[in-house]
């Protein structure tokens, strides 16, 4: 079970009511979806109170994780977003400091400890050869031309602001091509969820 300050923490971590509305976060939309999700955090968090002491290791809690994490790919950003900081949470109760990237391989599809090539590198391998095909399509893109390339590949954006120009490949949204502007470079992006995320300054 662990120390006495872990089992305590542990128990005050399951009493709490999650995926309520706070601050940069508007709740869940519904309650039954809120109590699903609550649920599926909580008996991840007794799953790991029931591990004895010399399980309670990195490896162990991180691998722990997973089936959970599966649960929650298609949830909205919003409760995904959330969802991380509980798994935050018990990270810290177990005194885990990093995930080595499984969090945010998870969420955002990318390893942030790997530079851009070797992200870029590992998405090439990832796609399909039709993915691949698009992206040789798409090679030519320039700041100049992007957004009139993608226009006449792709057609219109299903998100089109001066911030972002968004375009679903697939209807559920796991896999799309935007352009968006960092520090005043503009960024291709290709993220394929829980496959690969692509991106290169134009």
């Amino acid at each position: 079970m662990g120390s006495p300050d872990r089992r305590q923490s542990l128990a005050r971590f399951i009493a709490k009511k999650k995926f309520v509305e706070e601050a940069g976060y508007p709740g869940a939309t519904n309650e039954p979806d809120r109590l699903r999700y609550e649920a599926e955090v909580n008996e991840l968090a007794r799953s790991l109170g029931a591990l004895s002491p010399s399980d309670q290791t990195k490896a162990v809690v991180l691998d722990k994780f997973k089936p959970t994490m599966a649960k929650f790919e298609y949830a909205d950003s919003e409760e995904q977003d959330r969802f991380l900081r509980y798994l935050e949470e018990l990270m810290d109760i177990f005194g885990i400091e990093s995930s080595d990237g499984l969090l945010s391989e998870w969420r955002y599809g990318f390893d942030p400890r790997k530079s851009a090539d070797a992200v870029n590198a590992e998405a090439l391998a990832a796609m399909t050869v039709a993915e691949r095909e698009l992206l040789k399509r798409l090679d030519g893109m320039t700041a100049a031309n992007a957004e009139g390339l993608l226009r006449s590949v792709l057609g219109q954006p299903a998100t089109d602001t001066p911030a972002i120009k968004m375009w679903l490949l697939v209807p559920d949204a796991s896999s799309a091509i935007g352009l968006t502007m960092h520090g005043g470079t503009l960024v291709f992006g290709w993220t394929a969820k829980s496959r690969f995320m692509y991106a290169r300054k134009l």
